[in-house]
Formats: C-alpha cells, structure tokens, sequence
C-alpha cells in the first residue's frame, strides 16, 4: 500500500510521516517545495511536488497512491475551497484509491468558527466525490498553548475571551498516531472520526493546569475580544489569524470543542495524553 501524505514538511503532516516511516508503511510526500524535503527523502520517503495551485501537479503527485491524506492549507477560505477542488479532481484523474481529509471539530452549520464553511464544503464535496473517503474532524491543538506558556508566566495570566466553554485538547502527536491509522486500516473506509483529547478543561482548569507544571500561579483572565486582538496584536500575530482566533474562541464558549471521544484509542490502541502529561512533558524539555 502507498500512503501519499500532502503538507508533508508541516507540524501535523511530518508527524504522520514519522509515524508511517515507523510502522514500515511505503510512504509518498506531496509538498509545493521539494527541495524542503530533502530530510524526507533521506528517510526513505518518495518526494514529488504537489501544488494544491496547480492540479497538474497533483496529477503527476498522486499518480500510484492506494492511500492520499490531505492536510489542507493554512489560505483563507475562498482560496481553500478551489485547492480541494484542485485536489479532488487530480485524485479522480491519478486513479487515488481513498482519500482520508483531516477536517476540524467545528464544522456545523451554525459554527462561529471563521473556517467552519470550508470544511462543510469539503466534506459534503468528497463524499459526493464519488471516490472512497475517511474524514477526521480534529480538536483544537493542545501545542500552541505549550508553545505560549513562557509568555503566560511572563504576564501572569492566562487571558482568553472564554466566559463557559470547555476545549477537549489534542496534541499532534496524538493526531498524527490516529491519522496514520486511519491511512493503514482498510476498515476505516466510509467513517468519520472525532479526533479529541481524554478531558475537556474549562479555562480557569486550564489555567490551574499550567500552574501546576511551572509551580507558580498563572490565573485565567476572561478577556474581552478587543484586548485579546490586542494582546494577539502585541504578539505580532497577522490580522488574518487573529480574526480566525477571535472565531474559534466564539465556538469554544459556543460548546463546539467539548466533545469528547474515544476515537484515537480505538484507532490506535492507545488513548491520547492528558494535557497536564503533555505540558508538563514539553516544560521539562525546555
């Protein structure tokens, strides 16, 4: 079987090559610039470029793929929808197998989520593709928030505008195992999966959660959204994702990253890491 990986070199997409590469899977990366893969292609991984711009080259990309994983781009939305589009229609024509889309938990149609339609639109468009499918729907990602603890403890707080809602946190790692499953087990044609952490956390549980690891007090601050765009804007964060940041806590207080399942164990074997074993795992690192 050829597993055909796209965003081969991101934060997710590299993890399930390693994942893949681990259990022995043969292993194809499909990424816009090549000569950044060059790590990959000492590990074995067959690179060829795949330009979700430019269908051609996904045509040639794809061509001999039992397993195609796609990982859509970080591009606004309306650009999103024709790169599926692109990618949808390269793998009719290159033969692909099965696709397994890594959507996102918010994808209702009553989402406040910024990104939400998007992933309406493909999921509803692979499934009427006509071609074999799996859809993940993941949780929010627990590592940005390890990433921002030293910033937390330099503010003294922890300032999100999330007044009720609860985030069942996943870390990549996590993701990457479930994907790489979902990529190997035939058995998985046909489903969705709900791709959560073990535990949903309020913020100021969050907040108690990140005190622990580091051993000093880092308290939750309920932001309102015009300070957290400036705390954001201090950050130098683009405006672009600040809007998509500012969505996504709205469907957090809205319940949307609640949910939480047994999906990643019962992919794996395994059940994905608490959040206070990932972050206390990640400060220890530092």
């Amino acid at each position: 079987m050829n597993i055909n990986v796209t965003a081969a070199t991101g934060s997710l997409g590299s993890r399930v090559v390693r994942e893949l590469l681990r259990q022995d899977a043969n292993v194809t990366a499909s990424v816009r610039s090549p000569a950044k893969a060059s790590d990959l292609a000492e590990q074995g991984v067959t690179v060829r470029r795949g330009d979700f711009e430019d269908r051609e080259s996904l045509v040639e990309a794809f061509a001999d793929t039992d397993v195609l994983l796609v990982i859509p781009s970080l591009a606004p939305v309306e650009v999103r929808v024709g790169q599926f589009r692109n990618t949808l229609d390269a793998a009719k024509q290159a033969g692909v197998g099965r696709i397994v889309l890594v959507g996102f938990a918010a994808t209702s149609p009553e989402s406040q989520f910024h990104i939400a339609p998007f992933y309406l639109y493909a999921e509803s468009r692979l499934r009427l593709s006509g071609l074999d499918w799996t859809i993940s729907r993941d949780g929010m990602y627990l590592d940005p928030v390890a990433d921002w603890v030293p910033e937390l403890i330099r503010m003294g707080r922890l300032p999100y505008p999330v007044q009720k809602g609860r985030v069942a946190y996943v870390c990549r790692d996590d993701l990457a195992r479930a994907l790489a499953a979902a990529c190997l087990k035939e058995e998985c044609s046909q489903k969705v999966y709900n791709l959560t952490g073990p535990e949903a956390l309020s913020m100021p549980e969050l907040a108690a959660t990140i005190s622990r690891v580091v051993g000093q007090e880092v308290p939750f601050d309920l932001v309102s959204e015009e300070e957290f765009v400036r705390i954001c804007q201090a950050e130098n964060e683009p405006e672009e994702m600040i809007a998509v940041l500012t969505s996504m806590y709205r469907a957090v207080d809205n319940g949307e990253f609640a949910n939480v399942t047994s999906d990643i164990e019962d992919l794996t074997g395994r059940p994905p890491e608490t959040v206070e074993s990932y972050l206390r795992r990640r400060w220890e690192e530092q």
